[in-house]
């Protein structure tokens, strides 16, 4: 099997992990807060191949902050 390192991804196969990765790691719509200094590096730090390097850094940039989307009323558990 080869290494994450040396796979060669074609423009389909990068564009579905794109979107594979961007539904697994959406923000709930309540919850903690993530803290912006950590959100960067959050999941691409373990990536060693530029071309998933640059997908998960792509997705990364996608999801909004969640102190910028955040309300109280998304935070509170439902009554």
């Amino acid at each position: 099997m080869a290494r994450t390192k040396d796979a060669v991804l074609a423009p389909e196969q990068k564009e579905l992990m794109e979107k594979e990765y961007l539904d697994f790691v959406k923000p709930s719509t309540y919850g903690n807060k993530v803290n912006p200094s950590t959100r960067s590096s959050l999941c691409t730090d373990d990536v060693e191949n530029p071309e998933l390097r640059a997908i998960v850094e792509n997705v990364a940039a996608t999801i909004p902050n969640r102190e910028e989307t955040s309300t109280n009323e998304a935070q509170s558990p439902p009554n």
